[in-house]
């Protein structure tokens, strides 16, 4: 992985789109695109095993909480609130 990640405008990011996509699919290098006067980072081009990563993440995380949720609604711990119920108090 490139230690020094390039920040490119979004004018300068549109102009070297392929280039970088190339550099992120077989280079392993991340490209922040920036706007605005001070050049704030608002999108990246990143090696798709990254976000693959961060989404296996996200779902190993979703997994614990809904185990986590499980478990308080057995042992009696949580409340339990039917579909019907919460239609009806959202005027559904």
């Amino acid at each position: 992985m490139n230690i020094d990640p390039v920040e490119l405008s979004v004018a300068e990011a549109r102009d070297e789109f392929s280039q970088r996509v190339n550099k992120a699919a077989f280079g392993d290098e991340i490209t922040y695109v920036t706007r605005g006067r001070k050049h704030e980072r608002v999108a990246a081009i990143v090696p798709v095993e990254l976000v693959e990563a961060y989404e296996e993440l996200l779902d190993q995380q979703d997994g614990r909480v809904a185990h986590q949720r499980l478990e308080e609604i057995r042992s009696g711990d949580a409340e339990v609130v039917s579909a019907e119920d919460v239609a009806k108090e959202l005027d559904l």
